[in-house]
């Protein structure tokens, strides 16, 4: 198949023209994300580099060798800002060494005016970028649960065309007075970037997407003030502990607290030191819960836990935290939690039910006197 040198350079001038134009926007629509704007960054200084590499059509040679290269691998650098901000890394200045070794070895004739060691160096840059994007992407695996995999394949495709262009390339220049010039191999290269930006390009998008989209649901199941889950997502993940506990013949307890005569700290102290005390607590509670243990703000001073495990153990952690709580003393404020509990071991017991039963054992460790622990009086037992 012949492929015209032409017609994919200016294809090529086109898409990366485009792609420079909608990455600009959604850079914008994405309040400035970032990931997108070194996205933009690095599209746009792949257009600078693949103009320059034009003007070997006019007879110039440092431009398009030195500088356009240079350029090109300051895009590479681009991308890999833009793949470390997204894995939360620093950027600092890893996107730097591939331009400043290219302009380097400039210097020396014997590598500027040898094209199959320009070529041999070339891949072997993009090679190391590549790599670097792939571990970085793999870093952040957890959080794309849709697009991780074809963006590996991307990036797994672009590092393979540079190690099989080490091999393909005769590095030989054309005759041709072409856009582009280059080796007879360019042609391939063109075609392969142009397909690498496009498919990139829309790769971010799509992952900067499914991020936010993560993190919204994250935020509408996590309480903004303590960071605990709401009531939505103990709901939601009290079914799995159940079902889980139930396949284990293991009980399962709901826990009720609440922070005691916490409408006297907000007089006393300040609304913002009652919201430390709530931070506080969670602080409390959530290293002294068992392995797979629940815990979520209901609202206001009150909390909620689902636990593994029988009455016995639910009892003792719940101990553990109220002693810890009175000993806390946020900003020297001295503050106590009454504990309800409940423990099942039926699957016809309903969450709602079985916290129904912890909060009368809560109004019990109220009405007794609070900063105390109650077990409910009604025995919910499995169903036989």
């Amino acid at each position: 198949m012949n492929l015209d040198i032409y017609t994919l350079f200016v294809c090529e001038l086109y898409v990366l023209v485009f792609l420079s134009i909608i990455m600009l926007f959604a850079w914008k629509g994405a309040q400035y994300d970032p990931v997108l704007g070194y996205t933009t960054l690095a599209l746009i200084a792949t257009l600078a580099a693949v103009f320059l590499s034009s003007l070997r059509s006019s007879g110039l040679v440092f431009l398009p060798v030195a500088v356009g290269n240079c350029v090109m691998l300051l895009a590479y650098g681009a991308l890999l800002n833009a793949f470390r901000t997204f894995s939360l890394r620093p950027t600092g200045f890893a996107w730097l060494p591939g331009a400043l070794v290219w302009a380097l070895l400039c210097c020396f004739p014997a590598f500027y005016q040898s094209m199959p060691k320009r070529v041999l160096v070339i891949c072997i840059l993009c090679i190391l970028y590549t790599a670097a994007l792939i571990r970085l992407l793999w870093r952040a695996r957890a959080s794309l649960a849709v697009t991780f995999w074809p963006a590996q394949l991307l990036l797994w495709i672009h590092l393979l065309f540079h190690i099989a262009r080490i091999f393909l390339d005769n590095a030989v220049a054309t005759p041709l007075r072409g856009a582009i010039g280059g080796s007879d191999f360019s042609v391939w290269v063109i075609l392969e970037s142009i397909l690498f930006v496009i498919g990139l390009t829309f790769t971010i998008m799509a992952m900067v997407n499914e991020r936010t989209q993560i993190w919204h649901q994250q935020a509408s199941l996590h309480d903004p003030l303590t960071s605990a889950w709401n009531r939505r997502a103990l709901f939601s993940q009290a079914d799995k502990l159940i079902a889980r506990c139930l396949r284990q013949q293991q009980p399962y307890t709901a826990v009720l607290f609440d922070l005691d005569h916490f409408k006297s700290i907000n007089d006393r102290f300040g609304h913002l030191q009652g919201d430390r005390v709530l931070q506080d607590f969670c602080a409390v509670v959530t290293p002294r819960l068992p392995q797979h243990g629940l815990f979520a703000r209901l609202g206001g001073e009150e909390f909620a836990a689902i636990l593994p495990g029988d009455a016995r153990d639910a009892h003792e952690i719940c101990e553990k935290i109220r002693v810890a709580t009175l000993a806390s003393l946020p900003n020297n404020i001295a503050y106590s939690v009454s504990i309800g509990f409940a423990t099942s071991s039926a699957a016809t017991q309903s969450m709602e039910g079985l916290l129904a039963l912890a909060d009368e054992a809560l109004y019990r460790a109220k009405a007794s006197g609070r900063n105390r622990t109650e077990q409910s009086l009604t025995l919910v037992a499995s169903a036989q």
